[in-house]
């Protein structure tokens, strides 16, 4: 998403090149307000820049299959059969706002692999905090990331894919032990209240999310009652239309869902790919705001089917992941702003 939130500078014979082809996709339209502004402003315009993005993107629309195949496998023979997975019905034993499961992570009688198959298996969301008040991680966004922020606008910084995340690194040992990361680990960081109720598209993971500042007003929606519920579709994700508005008035309709108050120094898990989930910053009476890191790892559980078919079937979203990758490695683009209301 380099120590600095502004994308680093291209070489004059790179942007010279991106330059050379010619408009074969046809003129670009302007980026509406709400897309995601992922691409350094030259290059992104570039004609042959979007014709790499063309030629990659059937081999993305392959990959995507594949995976999507793979992961209906282990769903159907690992997860269902084990009978860990929820099912496609919301239970009748559940109702309301219901609280978020927290552990602390020093405890010696904590079963990592229990909490695993009884807790994140089945879509029910889990808080690690520390009983005695310590910091849980010690990581820190970089230098200047929260420089010139937009207000209602949510900066998303990538860190190294393989790069030590303390404390953080030692809970996804124990809880998903042998399981790597899916993508770069995310700062999310900005002045902005809510952004829409969302189920993440791509490939199923499950999001180790950790808040090092700040309070979030978070909801995360279990996968039985997400499967009930109509979604729209966007580039990034399946969201709730309307649902940004402060009310929140689309929690009125469904049976169940869970709430957390999610405080600093703690580490929220659940299904992001499957779980409809909605954080709301509090902003500190200092007029700071959250800073919470995002790191996904490629465990599949409580699956949503719907992410399936757009993996196996939805261009666009082919389209916005060989950008945003093509734009880390080859732009070494850091970091995008993105309007807050964005899907």
């Amino acid at each position: 998403m380099a120590s600095s939130a502004e994308p680093q500078q291209q070489s004059g014979s790179t942007l010279w090149l991106l330059g050379l082809v010619s408009a074969a996709l046809g003129s670009t339209k302007a980026e509406d307000k709400n897309k995601a502004r992922y691409m350094a402003a030259d290059a992104a315009q570039s004609p042959l820049y979007r014709s790499l993005i063309a030629a990659l993107v059937p081999i993305v629309c392959m990959s995507f299959n594949i995976v999507a195949l793979l992961e209906m496998v282990g769903y159907y023979i690992i997860s269902r059969r084990f009978r860990r997975a929820p099912g496609s019905q919301p239970r009748t034993d559940l109702s309301g706002k219901l609280p978020v499961p927290v552990f602390d992570p020093d405890d010696p009688s904590l079963n990592w692999k229990r909490m695993r198959q009884e807790y994140v298996d089945r879509g029910i969301p889990i808080v690690l905090r520390r009983a005695n008040g310590l910091p849980i991680s010690t990581v820190t966004p970089p230098i200047s990331a929260t420089d010139d922020c937009i207000s209602g606008c949510i900066r998303v910084i990538n860190t190294p894919w393989l790069g030590a995340l303390p404390g953080m690194d030692e809970v996804v040992a124990k809880l998903f032990p042998m399981t790597p990361r899916a993508y770069w680990p995310f700062w999310f960081l900005g002045k902005y209240a809510q952004g829409k109720a969302h189920v993440d598209l791509g490939p199923h993971t499950v999001n180790v999310y950790f808040l090092r500042t700040g309070v979030k007003d978070v909801v995360i929606v279990p996968p039985e009652v997400t499967r009930n519920v109509a979604l729209e579709t966007g580039c990034d994700g399946l969201y709730i239309t309307d649902s940004e508005e402060p009310a929140r008035e689309y929690l009125l309709g469904l049976p169940y869902y869970y709430h957390v108050d999610l405080q600093p120094q703690s580490i929220l898990v659940f299904n992001n790919a499957s779980c409809i989930h909605q954080f709301r910053n509090v902003q500190n009476a200092d007029g700071t705001w959250p800073q919470a890191l995002s790191l996904r790892v490629k465990h599949v559980a409580a699956c949503e089917p719907r992410v399936w078919s757009h993996l196996m079937t939805d261009v666009k979203m082919s389209w916005r992941f060989t950008g945003v990758f093509l734009d880390k490695i080859l732009l070494k683009r850091a970091s995008e702003d993105r309007d807050a209301k964005y899907l």
